[in-house]
């Protein structure tokens, strides 16, 4: 199995790029695709997995699926104008030797999802958390109030219990965000821009706060 993050520091965004046993899945792609064209080479790509719509960047998703005829999967309460695949919490994807689970996040967006993988012997080995958890920061609660009747304060409850199902991870899950430190989705991000549950548990000033 491979992970490859691939960030964009002019974006202070990540996408990112697994593999196991020829299979491939990329997790919010960026709109300039050739990157990911020279990592996927001769090997299949199964998956294009959308974490929630971006309002700070284009994705190249759709030049992917063309290209490759991959499907594009999104979480619930996702309805874009072109064909794409839904799946809902629990649900669970397979790739080579391993399997993601789709976590249902919301709280940033209604559709906001995370994406657990794990390893070749079943055991969680990173979780893909989109704009929902950073290094050092959550997702802003108000994305989905600017286009869904949902007020801030009803999103920052979403988030809360979105948050709580990610802190049930186990301690040594990598934590691979969709943005670093100069993102507008968040105000105190870290420059890592990787990390774990159990750190995030420990110096994440916002998941500190739900102990209060």
């Amino acid at each position: 199995m491979i992970v490859k993050q691939i960030y964009t520091k002019c974006l202070a965004q990540a996408s990112y790029f697994i593999e196991s046993n020829g299979e491939i899945a990329i997790i919010d792609p960026i709109r300039d695709i050739n990157e990911y064209i020279d990592l996927i080479g001769d090997n299949k790509l199964k998956y294009i997995i959308e974490t929630h719509f971006h309002a700070d960047f284009i994705s190249g998703h759709l030049e992917l699926s063309k290209k490759y005829s991959a499907p594009i999967i999104f979480g619930p309460n996702a309805s874009p104008p072109y064909k794409f695949t839904s799946k809902k919490d629990g649900d669970t994807i397979y790739l080579g030797n391993v399997k993601i689970k789709i976590l249902h996040t919301p709280g940033h967006t209604l559709e906001s999802i995370s994406l657990l993988l794990y390893n070749e012997k079943g055991k969680e080995h990173a979780v893909f958390t989109g704009d929902t958890l950073f290094v050092g920061d959550v997702g802003i609660p108000d994305v989905a109030q600017r286009y869904k009747k949902t007020s801030k304060e009803e999103l920052a409850s979403i988030l809360y219990n979105s948050l709580n199902k990610l802190m049930k991870l186990n301690d040594d899950v990598i934590l691979y965000p969709g943005h670093g430190k100069g993102t507008q989705c968040g105000k105190n991000l870290s420059a890592k821009t990787y990390s774990t549950i159990g750190n995030q548990k420990k110096f994440n000033y916002v998941l500190a706060m739900r102990h209060l």
